[in-house]
């Protein structure tokens, strides 16, 4: 393949992607399910011409995880942090976790008897499936209007971070008991007190800066600290989401004598150049992650009636789960609504290729992880074409949240 090819190919998937997001907008149908077609599409074509695209493999997961901190650091970037959001915030998290214990517990169920595994296994290989995927959930929900955009915004990045915590406690961990519990308490706590500082550290650096380059190696700092605490099995998307908010509500963090340190004119401009750095940053990797994911499914398989027979049940289960614990907290036409903002989608698939594979369940058939990403991408597509709010993605103030109020 030559250059002049390579460049070809490469410009036009970023301008087919922007003009998705132009008619997502306009329809509904969200960007990322366009891309995973636009990416079988290529797939069936790479099949016919006999061309393929190399190192799929190996370039997926880096991605993924690259995608994945960029959209949830925007999703902090995006959030305003007042007395009105803490209600808001309070019934995400609610949510987030009786939704994700539901939908692991009853997919498990249905694998310890579909597979006959170890429950554990079929606890781990379950748990993928149950986290609603903030890269797919956050951009597709900003046109159902502000307040519930905000509470899927808070839901879904609890969900990804809680996922990957019970996760490392169901894979790493040999025993279980009342200290295992303790112990991943404190991990959670110290975990936020450390990205706390840290974000803390990071403004004052891109206040200081004085370089012309600046954003990207303060992300790269971001990158570094993420690969190195994933490494020791904690969950840093705690510290991406926290450093988001940090930037975005600054001036509620820095006060009295903190202000010799920092000139809040200045880091604000700063702030507001470093958003536009991260918009873009995550469309671009957005782009690429999703049309190489649609390539790299395999399509005979993908057609197979086992997989059918395994993503319907999973899919039931994933809605089920969901709409309990909303039509318990909030209003019905906002739980009718958002019980369809479900996606699976980036935490799923990196978890999923993630599990170790004494604990995989070989009997699960691969394709199902792609059935189960557009599937659950259809059903919100439908639901927000359904429930969306004229002008619903035009955030243009930040307005007091009254979701939660039953």
């Amino acid at each position: 393949m030559n250059t002049e090819l390579v460049l070809l190919v490469l410009s036009a998937v970023i301008l087919v992607s922007y003009s998705f997001d132009i008619f997502s907008s306009r329809t509904k149908v969200p960007s990322v399910l366009l891309l995973l077609v636009c990416g079988l599409g290529l797939k069936a074509a790479s099949l016919w011409s006999g061309w393929e695209i190399p190192y799929i493999s190996y370039v997926l997961a880096p991605l993924g995880t690259v995608g994945l901190i960029l959209i949830v650091l925007e999703a902090g970037l995006d959030l305003n942090l007042t007395r009105h959001t803490l209600p808001v915030m309070r019934s995400a998290l609610v949510s987030a976790v009786s939704s994700l214990l539901l939908c692991m517990s009853a997919i498990a169920l249905f694998y310890w008897g579909l597979f006959g595994v170890s429950f554990r296994s079929a606890l781990v290989n379950a748990l993928p499936f149950a986290i609603v995927s903030s890269a797919i959930a956050i951009p597709g929900s900003r046109l159902l209007g502000r307040e519930r955009s905000e509470f899927v915004t808070y839901e879904s990045s609890f969900s990804d971070i809680l996922g990957i915590l019970l996760f490392n406690l169901l894979v790493f961990r040999d025993h279980f008991g009342f200290f295992t519990f303790v112990s991943f308490g404190a991990e959670i706590l110290s975990t936020l007190v450390l990205s706390v500082l840290f974000s803390l550290a990071l403004a004052l650096l891109i206040a200081k800066i004085s370089h012309p380059v600046k954003h990207l190696p303060v992300f790269a700092i971001l990158l570094l600290v993420y690969a190195a605490a994933k490494a020791v099995h904690f969950s840093p998307l705690i510290l991406v989401l926290v450093f988001g908010l940090f930037l975005n509500n600054i001036t509620l963090v820095v006060r009295g004598n903190m202000r010799k340190y920092f000139e809040l004119g200045k880091l604000q401009d700063e702030i507001r150049q470093f958003r536009s750095v991260i918009y873009e940053g995550t469309f671009v990797i957005k782009t690429f992650f999703f049309v190489l994911l649609g390539y790299s499914a395999d399509l005979p398989r993908l057609l197979s009636g086992e997989a059918l027979a395994v993503f319907l049940p999973v899919l039931l289960i994933a809605y089920a789960s969901r709409a309990l614990p909303l039509r318990l907290m909030l209003p019905a036409a906002d739980a009718a609504a958002l019980t369809y903002v479900a996606p699976r989608g980036l935490i799923t698939i990196l978890l999923f290729m993630g599990i170790p594979p004494q604990m995989r369940i070989v009997l699960l058939p691969g394709s199902v992880l792609l059935w189960v990403v557009l599937g659950t991408s259809l059903v919100m597509a439908w639901g927000v074409m359904k429930h969306a709010v004229p002008g619903g993605a035009a955030f243009l103030h930040p307005l007091p949240s009254t979701l939660p109020q039953k």
